[in-house]
């Protein structure tokens, strides 16, 4: 699909675009009712890739010329009493499930679209900046190593966002996809909507880690200072994993922080960093397991320490874990995509750095520091 990128320069007229639009939905109507010649045939089966065509090629208002056809087609073809424009409750649940599908392939060809012209666009000013670089052979050097370094990060980004952003649209596509064949009771219906629901927030937070990181990346991440108190970061935490850790069997323990341990911070980035390695910790940890908060003062600085009874990492594996789109290829796979090193900049971004210490079958500790509030006790 990524190489299919450059046909597209052949469609960037409107009456093109939605002209595509009009005939991939057209040919979906046509294999749909061809295949029903020989047996029972998904009302939406060929519909889902013509919206994506049109989203891909065309962008939002094709793809909504896609969505609208589509829904016109099969309501008219397909949804009983035939001919009409008029739908029961069970067809209703059907289209709107349809239009969420709809909505989500378009929302991540664009994201596919942006993240390929951002990646296109630093090419563009790395050829400038070695078009200006001096001959020699140093320079040259450093140009090609420049260059392959670019070049690696483009395929990162698009790799990252193609293969990440694919495995939830496949469970939203899937679960919307049952909720359109089978009649449910409404209790079913909740639970899937809401496994495609999850799943659109995952996608959700897939984007912001990829926006975070080129802002990290082009020193443009920037942080609102407060004074807050290390206790209100920990009763937060609590709140959000404490069910996820429940329901895994795993035990989550916050030990409290001293009286008046307040840190110098942007209270929504410390939240997000906390979030990545508790999160982290509390996925790669056995049932039976415990994960430990805890935070005390050191000098300046307030070091904060996530303990899992996980399975622990290989000290080979721990100084890559902080890198992007790092992979570990072991028992814990912690370095999979952006969280960590989002926490990385987030940490170095207040002044602070972040470590881990680990032992393979005994667990793991990470650990960060944040600067201390002026006004709070060093004891």
């Amino acid at each position: 699909m990524f190489g299919s990128r450059h046909s597209s320069k052949n469609l960037r007229s409107a009456a093109a675009r939605y002209a595509l639009a009009l005939v991939a939905t057209a040919v979906a109507l046509v294999a749909t009712l061809a295949l029903r010649r020989y047996g029972p045939t998904p009302s939406f089966l060929f519909f889902v890739p013509a919206v994506a065509i049109s989203a891909w090629y065309g962008g939002r208002g094709p793809s909504a010329l896609a969505t609208v056809l589509s829904l016109l087609f099969i309501d008219l073809n397909f949804l009983a009493p035939g001919g009409s424009l008029s739908i029961d409750r069970v067809e209703g649940l059907e289209i709107i499930a349809f239009i969420i599908v709809a909505v989500t392939i378009t929302t991540t060809m664009n994201a596919l679209h942006r993240a390929l012209a951002l990646a296109e666009s630093h090419a563009a000013e790395l050829k400038v900046l070695n078009d200006e670089v001096a001959r020699s052979y140093d320079a040259e050097r450093e140009k090609r190593h420049d260059a392959e370094l670019l070049a690696q990060a483009r395929e990162d980004v698009l790799g990252l966002v193609a293969h990440d952003l694919r495995n939830p649209l496949n469970l939203i596509i899937t679960t919307t996809d049952v909720l359109l064949e089978q009649k449910l009771d409404s209790g079913r219906e909740r639970e899937l909507l809401e496994v495609a629901l999850r799943a659109g927030k995952q996608m959700n937070r897939l984007i912001g880690d990829l926006l975070d990181t080129v802002r990290l990346q082009a020193g443009k991440f920037s942080l609102d200072l407060e004074d807050v108190a290390v206790a209100t970061i920990f009763r937060q935490t609590l709140e959000s994993f404490g069910p996820a850790a429940e329901k895994r069997g795993v035990r989550f323990d916050t030990v409290p922080p001293g009286n008046g341990l307040v840190v110098r911070a942007d209270p929504l980035r410390v939240s997000q960093l906390v979030s990545n390695v508790v999160g982290n910790a509390i996925k790669f940890t056995p049932p039976k397991g415990s994960v430990t908060l805890k935070a005390t003062p050191h000098g300046d600085r307030v070091v904060v320490q996530v303990t899992d009874t996980g399975p622990g990492i290989p000290s080979n594996d721990i100084p890559h874990l902080f890198d992007n789109f790092w992979q570990a290829r072991n028992n814990d796979h912690r370095g999979v995509g952006l969280g960590l090193a989002i926490a990385t900049g987030v940490v170095e971004a207040h002044g602070g750095r972040i470590w881990c210490e680990s032992t393979v079958g005994m667990g793991s500790t990470f650990s960060f520091t944040l600067p201390m509030a002026n006004h709070s006790s060093s004891a």
